[in-house]
């Protein structure tokens, strides 16, 4: 990162985001430690990459993305996690449900957190729903 601005800019994100990413990292992950270190992680590789993530289309979209991917590595395969949503749905569909049903964010809270459109987030708690029906 090289200028104040941009510096600047990237605490606003931390603080805006910081609180949020952390209750879906605790949320999928078994305790507090395993999800912090997710969060750190995302922040820190979105640090680095800060300027190119900014030349994205939906930079929010980026950031979600590093932070699920982040969290996920932290799952280990065949150990029970408080999260099954995302072993039975698609990431996208898991991530709209837990948000908005676990946690509580309406659907304009988790598209913004997810950096997609509220009608993205309402397509896929409809999808959810149904293919969690069907199981």
């Amino acid at each position: 990162m090289r200028s104040p601005r941009a510096r600047s800019g990237f605490e606003g994100f931390v603080q805006l985001y910081g609180s949020p990413y952390g209750r879906y990292a605790r949320a999928r992950l078994d305790g507090a430690g395993p999800a912090a270190e997710a969060v750190a992680w995302t922040f820190g590789h979105v640090e680095a990459e800060w300027d190119a993530v900014l030349c994205c289309p939906e930079p929010t979209a980026v950031c979600w993305s590093f932070l699920r991917d982040a969290v996920s590595r932290r799952t280990a395969p065949g150990r029970r996690t408080g999260d099954r949503l995302h072993t039975m749905l698609p990431a996208a569909a898991a991530d709209a449900v837990l948000l908005r049903y676990r946690l509580g964010f309406d659907p304009s809270e988790a598209a913004r957190l997810m950096g997609v459109t509220e009608g993205v987030v309402e397509v896929e708690l409809r999808a959810a729903l149904r293919m969690l029906a069907r199981t």
